[in-house]
């Protein structure tokens, strides 16, 4: 019940006896004098008179225990600095003179320092994600969602060409149901992913592979990175097909998503299993009822509705 701040199953049987059975001796809990007074500093229970045991109320006992591992936390993250020092020392000159700049190489060390990255994420994630990508979607799918039920929040800015893939919309639609905020672009610069200020992901594609990545960290580079998000964040289009169309539910939310996410008919028509010719009449439909004379112009309207 109290593992994850750091109490040991004995320990936990211990408090567990003393919460519902009341005060105990030493010996009538039959547990060491060393393990009692472990939990006594980690303010699970009181000593009392007469060798008498006492659990300390649970809404006490819990904040004492949270209050320790973040002071736990404080005195790991002073212990960086000297550690970044030595780990800079035994790197080669040139590593040690751009230390804010780290080359990642081979798939396995880059899946697992992306895992340890968003182990570590606190506040948000910020992606700007096009193709080729390193590891299936269903696990990418599974680590954002293991982010999110500790509050992190993910914002994705989508290359055109990552949702014009095979069934991407699908999976799109349910990462923005679970929570995601996504907007799709007609064009990315490049892969990132900036996780809280402390850190970037710059991959390095190799045609259509990815077995090197660039870590920033806290700099004027890692600065520009953010702000190079936030760019294409204010550009882009919100993605949000299946609860955009509350004002005209006559009209197909997926094809205005994909519309305004700037696909051409031919991928439209792939995306929902529909002829060309279908998703061509249903475009002309809609830019019929916006007036507008042009995509483009659809999706302005689209936008000034309310629809997007």
């Amino acid at each position: 019940m109290l593992g994850h701040l750091g109490v040991n199953a004995e320990q936990t049987a211990v408090y567990e006896l003393l919460v519902t059975g009341g005060s105990r001796t030493t010996v009538e809990i039959g547990a060491s004098a060393a393990l009692l007074e472990s939990m006594r500093e980690l303010g699970m229970v009181r000593h009392l008179p007469g060798d008498v045991w006492q659990a300390v109320p649970p809404d006490l006992a819990v904040e004492a225990l949270i209050a320790a591992r973040e002071e736990a936390h404080r005195r790991a993250r002073a212990d960086v600095g000297p550690l970044m020092e030595l780990y800079l020392r035994n790197r080669d000159e040139e590593l040690a003179d751009n230390a804010f700049v780290e080359v990642v190489s081979g798939k396995d060390a880059v899946r697992d320092l992306w895992r340890t990255l968003l182990g570590g994420a606190r506040e948000e994630v910020c992606v700007l994600d096009q193709p080729p990508y390193l590891s299936p979607q269903e696990e990418h799918a599974e680590l954002e969602d293991s982010t999110r039920q500790r509050d992190v929040q993910w914002r994705v800015v989508y290359d055109r060409s990552a949702v014009d893939l095979p069934g991407r919309v699908t999976e799109i639609i349910e990462l923005v149901a679970a929570g995601e905020r996504a907007r799709v672009t007609p064009t990315l610069p490049f892969k990132l992913a900036v996780i809280d200020a402390h850190a970037a992901v710059l991959p390095v594609a190799s045609g259509d592979v990815i077995d090197k990545v660039l870590l920033i960290r806290p700099s004027a580079l890692l600065d520009v990175l953010r702000s190079t998000f936030e760019l294409y964040w204010d550009k882009g289009i919100p993605f949000s097909p299946g609860g955009i169309y509350a004002a005209a539910a006559d009209v197909d939310p997926n094809l205005l998503g994909l519309l305004a996410a700037g696909l051409t008919d031919e991928s439209i028509a792939r995306q929902l299993g529909l002829a060309p010719r279908t998703v061509q009449r249903r475009v002309r439909q809609l830019m019929d009822r916006c007036g507008a004379q042009t995509r483009f112009q659809a999706g302005v309207q689209a936008m000034r509705r309310g629809w997007l």
